[in-house]
């Protein structure tokens, strides 16, 4: 168990929980409560300097503080209905204007989802600090469990996006073109509440939810066909390292990752292209022991993954114990 994990077990133990509460810790990416009409749904999260997104856009970065804060509800087989936030800002930086381009952001994406703000909380401090909320329904509880061996592993949209804001936040390789905006799934989330055996974010980044959903339900997995963010060759190629960590690394893109039956697989497909909604068939979950990502020219072994950023002094270090990782478990060819 990881020490984030650990902490989390540690301020849990000791709480009362209601009778009505469906999910136990971390089996699901939402709270979830049983109500006389299906179940609501109710998620918390937290962002700051440490998430590495980036500040020079304030429009971007409420849109996408936004998207990544509903997603946990999308993951729960819900729709969102209110949103509500508390943020410490530095009044040096976040002026008037870069307050009201920031609102917006976050305004729009409940504009397009057809959720409602609540209200919040607002203060000053040295650095930004964000944190949202978001509650939901859904008439289906769905968790991260319930994987089972032959079921087809689909995800919406692409890889690597979390990680490349993270690269250009961190390391800004001087390619101010590349503008990073997280696609809100509610349209998805609908169908895929209604197909799903399990769902969950990608909000740690592939391989890390990968072996969570696997971790979960005593399973292996094998992921063949994956779609990597266009810009993921680009950047990788300016700051040196392989492209596929960019799948290792925990900064995510929010993204729904999710398994369908074998025997439902077609008449998802058929919906979904009837719907007009894109899905990638990325994989198969599998017998326990298998934990492998195909990308690219390589293929990485994943059984032994167990990096996690918060472990580290700093991003370096994590960076480096990742490109070590692919280095040990990672089959490379020449192109």
């Amino acid at each position: 168990m990881n020490a984030e994990k650990k902490l989390i077990s540690v301020i849990s133990d000791p709480m009362p929980r209601s009778p009505r509460q469906v999910n136990s810790l971390f089996t699901a990416d939402s709270e979830i409560l049983k109500s006389s009409k299906g179940f609501l749904l109710f998620s918390v999260d937290d962002y700051s300097e440490e998430d590495h997104f980036r500040t020079d856009d304030p429009y971007t970065l409420g849109w996408n503080l936004a998207v990544a804060t509903i997603s946990d509800v999308f993951a729960s087989g819900g729709l969102v209905s209110y949103y509500s936030h508390s943020m410490s800002v530095n009044n040096k930086d976040w002026d008037e204007n870069y307050l009201n381009l920031f609102s917006k952001g976050i305004a729009d994406v409940l504009n397009s989802i057809g959720a409602f703000f609540l209200g919040g909380d607002f203060g000053f401090s040295e650095k930004w600090h964000y944190t949202g909320i978001a509650l939901g329904k859904s008439i289906r509880a769905l968790t991260r469990i319930g994987a089972k061996e032959g079921d087809t592993i689909f995800m919406t949209g692409s890889a690597g996006a979390g990680n490349i804001e993270a690269a250009l936040q961190l390391f800004n390789p001087g390619n101010e073109t590349i503008k990073i905006k997280f696609t809100p799934r509610h349209e998805e989330a609908k169908l895929i509440a209604r197909y799903a055996g399990c769902c969950i974010d990608s909000s740690d980044g592939v391989a890390v939810t990968l072996n969570i959903l696997s971790e979960l339900n005593s399973t292996g997995y094998r992921v063949e066909t994956i779609k990597i963010y266009p810009a993921a060759g680009e950047i990788a190629a300016q700051l040196q390292v392989p492209v596929e960590l960019l799948l290792l690394g925990e900064c995510g893109e929010y993204e729904l990752i999710f398994t369908v039956n074998k025997h439902k697989k077609e008449e998802f497909l058929e919906e979904a292209e009837m719907l007009g909604l894109d899905f990638t068939a990325i994989g198969e979950i599998t017998a326990p022991g298998e934990r492998t990502i195909k990308a690219g020219n390589s293929l990485i072994d994943l059984n032994e993954f167990n990096i996690r950023g918060r472990d580290f002094k700093t991003e370096q270090e994590y960076i480096s114990e990742l490109i070590k990782y692919l280095k040990y478990h990672g089959t490379f060819k020449d192109n």
